[in-house]
Formats: structure tokens, C-alpha cells, sequence
């Protein structure tokens, strides 16, 4: 047996010696039991044969009688003087043995009873059979001494056959009284008996059910010291090779093996010291698959994955020993080329572009061809940072794509469509950090009825307004485009929603009871079920009266994603909402699709309201989309009003509605909604506190 499998059964080769010895114990105590029994049985046999061959002497006057009668009572008297003996302190071992010899024991049960008698004696059930026992001894003196009279009248030589009478009388008394002692010492020796046997049993089996399970915690305790000790051994054999493992796997991608985003950020940080300290070159390229998407839609996340192996196979067969090729996340590859010149580094660019764009990627039968867009930036001295190499370069790749596709664009620093780019991605930031700090407010504009139909009250759109970090308000145009371009438009219209709802609803009469508010939303939002969700439970958090709530979409965005524009439509049409196609005409200006569409208002683009007092084609335009709006039954709005004679033009063209700075410039929404606020307001300067809106930490991400 091996040491490792003797320290794991050892707990339990020491229960089994446990159990083991508490059997033998358990044997032995109730072979003295049963030596006890027996012991009971000859005293009482003797006890009887004592009286029989007594009462024969007396009739017989034979000596023989008188000898079988000292033979059978020498039991009792033998047990009796054992007894005695174990009464002393210290009891003399020698007698006991001689006594329970004498009482007819069998030479192998006396260490069982002595021992049963020293441990047991003051036990309840013991204690009642010795003191039913002792009692007995009365009755040995008795008949003993009846014995001596009745042999000394015999030896005497006497006839007195009265003095016999009373002799023999006493024996007989003595007899009867011993019969029902002799029944209740034997019962009570037979439950004392039963007794310990039903004790010792329930010791087995509570020291047993004791010790299997410490034995079994005491096992998975060893076995994991054992696995620890072998663990920490092999660790220690291990432990130069198990670090270099560990440091190959903190610096390199697992799923392409190539270095990893900080790995990569360390060896750009050190090259960039080696270019300001000692005037080397490096060259750092930003790649970016351009249909890797496609294939991870199409083929699953799997194939995605095998794709992303084989073009990092691909690419660092086309880079030099020695340089730095990193997955840095996504489909998004670097490369740094140290000490490189550009004319080597434009050479590196092409052949990376041109590999990949011939490469050919195979997937449940299906090729795709992939295309990557590279980015690069040189560096040349320590003027850059590394946030300045990679924002960089990612936006010199982002050019690359807004040019087509699987091309190589490098950078320049007072390039002004890279410095666009990176100008958006610092927009990022802002939004994030106005979005977690609350510095969005909503303003409002009102929409006024021109036309024949009843007036509206209380219609207005409701406009999105970022504030700086000084409280002042930016305009919208500073910062949508970026928040469109990266996805951050769907956080923008929840928190429009939500501060919208709260808002409105704490109009009361002025607002959820009465009024229309148009909110503005994004394309990329209306095809997210999740935001349909969030639309929803503003409504079952906020009572709102049917037409309450107007959401407004562009017309290039409905166009767009025309089959979720439609879907969203109809969801919200349940809640009673209202629908405002915004700039129409601007786009494609299709009418057919509004046959599909359930809008309630078409909002006529200010590009031609603004002319349409002066212009025949604006003037016919503005009339042709407001009589087919009307005959599709739909409402219409001239957007940009800018004075009487364009206000003059839509009322005679029969425009239902019209909105503009002219009429009514935006402000800050309670205060429109509460009263209005005079034309000489502008949407510029500080904004009140009150109107801050509720802070986004607690809107619930689509995104």
C-alpha cells in the first residue's frame, strides 16, 4: 500500500480498531453476564440440593446425607464469600478466585465477573441483583446454623421428638422463604442482564455512527492535505515553468495567442521613450476587419472566432521579426514597427491590406471575403502621448472606412477629417460623464393651430439640451452626430422619456390631462425591443390621457428601418400615442409608405417652409405633401416659420399647424408649459436649476 493511500484510509483503520476492541469489550461483559446467570442457577440448585439431603439426614441419620448436604450448600456460601471479598478495599484477588471456584465458576468467566461486578456494582439494575443477593445471606446463615442443631442432635444421641419437630420446621420456613427471594433474584439478574446487553449495543451503535462520519471528515480532510502537499510539490517542481506560462498568458490574447491591449500599451509606452530619449522611429498601425461582423451574423460567434485565429496566422506572417502584432479587442488588430522608416512601414501597410483582402474565409460551405481598413501613425519624436498614438491611429482607421473600405489611411496631424474624428470621440466622453452627472434638460417649443380645425392647447415638441461643465447649454448639433455615430442616442431618448413622463405628470391638469408633447427619437432606437419595454413601463408608471404623448421620427429614419418604424407604430398605437413624421421631404419623399405607417402629423421641412411666401417650387411643394397628408388623414406642420407673409402662405396653402423661433422660441419646458414665455426668450445661456433633469445613473441601459 502506498504512504498516499495509507494516510487517506488511516482515520478509518483507526475506527475499525475502535470498533473492534469496543466488541471485545462488549463480548466479554456479556460472557460475565452469562457467567452471572449461570452462577444464579447453581445457587439455587445447591441452595435446593442443601435442603433435600439436610431433611434425608434427618430421616436417615446417615453422615453421607450430612456430607452431600456440606457439598451443595459450599456453593452458596463459596458465592457469598467471593462476594465479600470484592466488597473490601483492596479485595484480596486470591479469595474472590478461590470463592467463585468454589461456587462452581468456570475458571475462564472469573476475570469477566470480577470486572463486570467492579464496574456495574453501583449501576441501578446491578446494584438492585447485589442487594437482592446480600439479602440472601440471611437465609445461608439460617439454614446453616438449623444444619449444625439438627447434626449436633443427632450426634447427641437424643430422642425428643419435639426438639427434632422444631428443628426440621425452621429448615422448611427457611425454604419457603427463600423460593419467591430466589424468583425476584433471578428476574432482576435477568433484566440487569438485558439491560446491559441493550446498552452495549447503543454504544456500538452511537460510537460507530460517531466515528464514520469524523472518519469520513477526517478522510477528505487527509486527502486534501494530501492534494495540497502533492499540489504544492508539483508547484514547486513546476514553478519556473508554471511563471512563465502565467506571464505568457497575462500579456497574450487566448483566443489568437497574439499580445494582448496592456502588453501592447507597454511596449508602445517604452517605444515611445526610445523615440523622445533617443530620436528612433516607430511606426504603430490600427487594423480593423471591415465584414467580420457579417461573418459572426451569419455563421455564429464559432466561426467568428476561427476567423479572428486565422487572420492573426494570416498577419504575423507579414510582420518583421521583432515587432509587436496585438489583438486589442473585437476584430481589432495593432502593430507596433519599431525602428522603422515610413518608406518600410508603407511597404509593412500594403502587404497587410492586400493579404487580407485576398484572403478568403470558408464556413459551413459559405466564402467571404474579408477586408481590413489600417490606420497609421508614425512617430518621431516624443511629442505624442500613448492616449494621442492610439486615438490616432484608431481615428486615421475610421477614416479609412468612411473612404470605402480595405484601404490604408495614414495620419497627419492637421488632417481635418481625422481631426473631425477625433474630435467626435472626445464628444464620447462628454456624453458619458453629462449623461452620469444629470446635465441633460429638456426645452420645449410650441407648436400653434393655423388652420380651421379646433385649436390644440398646449402642443409643444419637446427639444434634448446638454449643459457644459459650466452650466452653460450646447447646442444640439455640437453633439448628436457623435452620439448617433456611436451608439449613444437609445441612453439620450430613455432619458428624454423618462424626464418627459415625470414632467409631464407633475403638470397635472396642464399636463397629463390635457396637452400634446412631441419627443423626439432616434432610428437606432425604435428596433431595440428593450427600449419598446422601457416605453412601456413609463406608461404603467405614469397615467397618461391618450394623445398625450407624440413620438417623432425623421423621415429617414422611418424610411430607414421601415418594417420596425411600422412595428413601433403599432405597439405604442395600443398605448394611445400619437406620430409625427419629422422633415419631410428632405429625404426620399416617398408617399406611397405612408399608406403603412399609422402618423398622425407630417411635419413639412423647414427648407422649404422658410421660402414658400417667395419660391414657386417651394410654395408647390409645401401644398403638394399637405393635400396628400390631408387626404391620407393625416395632420400637417410648417417647420421654421420666420415671419408673417410665410405664417400668411401655410395658412392660405390650409396647413394645419406651424412652429418656429419666430413664433415661439424654445425654453426651458416647465416654464413653456406653465404659461408660456415671451418671443424675445432664446435657447442660449445658463439654465435654471430647476429644470435639471433626473441624473441617467437611473435609467436601465438598451445598449
Amino acid at each position: 500500500m502506498s504512504k498516499r493511500m495509507l494516510l487517506i484510509v488511516s482515520p478509518f483503520l483507526a475506527i475499525v480498531a475502535v470498533l473492534v476492541w469496543l466488541a471485545i469489550v462488549s463480548i466479554d461483559i456479556l460472557t460475565a453476564g452469562r457467567a452471572y446467570v449461570e452462577g444464579e442457577s447453581l445457587w439455587s440448585k445447591n441452595q435446593k440440593e442443601a435442603v433435600f439431603h439436610l431433611l434425608r439426614f434427618a430421616e436417615t441419620k446417615s453422615e453421607s446425607d450430612f456430607l452431600s448436604y456440606r457439598k451443595a450448600i459450599m456453593v452458596p456460601l463459596g458465592f457469598q464469600r467471593a462476594r465479600f471479598e470484592l466488597e473490601k478495599s483492596p479485595p484480596d484477588y486470591s479469595a474472590v478466585r478461590a470463592g467463585f471456584l468454589e461456587g462452581g465458576t468456570h475458571p475462564d468467566d472469573i476475570p469477566g465477573v470480577i470486572s463486570l461486578y467492579q464496574r456495574f456494582h453501583r449501576v441501578s439494575y446491578m446494584k438492585s441483583v447485589l442487594d437482592i443477593w446480600k439479602t440472601g445471606d440471611d437465609f445461608l446463615a439460617r439454614l446453616d446454623k438449623a444444619a449444625q442443631e439438627l447434626h449436633a442432635f443427632h450426634q447427641s444421641g437424643r430422642v425428643d421428638p419435639s426438639g427434632l419437630g422444631l428443628i426440621l420446621n425452621r429448615i422448611i420456613q427457611v425454604n419457603e422463604e427463600m423460593r419467591p427471594w430466589q424468583n425476584r433474584f433471578s428476574t432482576t439478574l435477568g433484566e440487569a442482564t438485558r439491560w446491559i446487553r441493550s446498552t452495549l449495543f447503543l454504544v456500538i451503535v452511537t460510537v460507530a455512527g460517531t466515528l464514520v462520519p469524523i472518519g469520513i471528515f477526517l478522510t477528505q480532510r487527509m486527502v486534501s492535505r494530501v492534494d495540497r502537499a502533492e499540489r504544492e510539490l508539483k508547484e514547486l517542481k513546476l514553478g519556473q515553468e508554471y511563471a512563465v506560462k502565467l506571464a505568457y498568458h497575462a500579456s497574450h490574447d487566448q483566443l489568437t495567442n497574439l499580445v494582448n491591449r496592456p502588453e501592447f500599451e507597454n511596449r508602445l509606452r517604452l517605444a515611445l521613450h526610445t523615440a523622445a530619449n533617443q530620436g528612433r522611429q516607430h511606426v504603430v498601425m490600427y487594423l480593423d476587419l471591415d465584414q467580420f461582423k457579417i461573418v459572426n451574423d451569419t455563421c455564429g460567434h464559432a466561426a467568428g472566432d476561427q476567423l479572428l485565429r486565422q487572420v492573426g496566422a494570416l498577419l504575423k506572417q507579414q510582420v518583421r521579426e521583432g515587432d509587436s502584432l496585438a489583438r486589442l479587442g473585437g476584430d481589432e488588430f495593432g502593430v507596433l514597427l519599431e525602428s522603422c522608416p515610413m518608406h518600410e512601414a508603407i511597404r509593412i501597410a500594403d502587404e497587410l491590406q492586400k493579404c487580407i483582402a485576398d484572403f478568403r474565409f470558408v464556413s459551413e460551405g459559405r466564402s467571404f471575403t474579408i477586408g481590413a481598413s489600417i490606420g497609421v501613425v508614425h512617430i518621431a519624436d516624443g511629442t505624442l502621448t500613448l492616449t494621442d498614438v492610439l486615438g490616432a491611429a484608431d481615428a486615421a482607421c475610421y477614416m479609412a472606412k468612411e473612404k470605402g473600405r480595405n484601404r490604408v489611411q495614414f495620419y497627419r496631424p492637421h488632417d481635418s477629417e481625422v481631426f473631425l474624428r477625433r474630435g467626435e470621440m472626445e464628444w464620447v466622453s462628454r456624453l458619458q460623464r453629462a449623461l452620469q452627472e444629470g446635465r441633460f434638460v429638456l426645452h420645449a417649443q410650441e407648436i400653434h393651430s393655423i388652420g380651421n380645425q379646433s385649436p390644440r392647447d398646449n402642443h409643444y415638441e419637446l427639444l434634448v439640451r446638454m449643459l457644459d461643465e459650466h452650466n452653460k447649454i450646447v447646442p444640439p448639433m455640437a453633439f448628436i452626430p457623435a452620439a448617433e455615430r456611436y451608439n449613444m442616442m437609445p441612453l439620450i431618448d430613455q432619458w428624454v422619456i423618462q424626464d418627459a413622463f415625470a414632467k409631464i405628470n407633475s403638470l397635472g391638469s396642464k399636463g397629463a390631462a390635457g396637452g400634446t408633447y412631441a419627443i423626439n427619437i432616434s432610428g437606432t432606437s425604435i428596433g431595440d425591443e428593450r427600449f419598446l419595454e422601457f416605453v412601456r413601463e413609463q406608461f404603467r408608471r405614469y397615467v397618461m390621457r391618450p394623445g398625450t404623448i407624440c413620438f417623432e421620427l425623421t423621415e429617414t429614419a422611418a424610411i430607414a428601418n421601415f418594417d420596425k418604424a411600422a412595428r413601433f407604430f403599432g405597439e405604442l398605437k395600443s398605448l394611445g400615442c400619437l406620430f409625427s413624421l419629422d422633415d419631410f421631404g428632405a429625404g426620399m419623399s416617398s408617399f406611397g409608405y405612408l399608406k403603412h405607417l399609422p402618423v398622425d402629423f407630417l411635419k413639412i421641412d423647414g427648407s422649404f417652409v422658410k421660402d414658400v411666401a417667395h419660391d414657386a417650387v417651394d410654395l408647390a411643394m409645401v401644398r403638394a405633401i399637405n393635400d396628400v397628408g390631408h387626404v391620407m388623414g393625416k395632420k400637417t406642420i410648417g417647420e421654421a416659420v420666420d415671419g408673417e407673409m410665410g405664417l400668411a402662405a401655410l395658412r392660405e396653402i390650409g396647413v394645419d399647424f406651424a412652429q418656429g423661433h419666430w413664433l415661439s422660441p424654445p425654453g426651458p419646458f416647465l416654464e413653456q408649459a406653465s404659461g408660456g414665455m415671451p418671443r424675445t426668450t432664446t435657447d442660449s445661456g445658463p439654465v435654471p436649476q430647476k429644470d435639471w433633469a433626473i441624473p441617467a445613473t437611473v435609467l436601465n441601459t438598451t445598449t
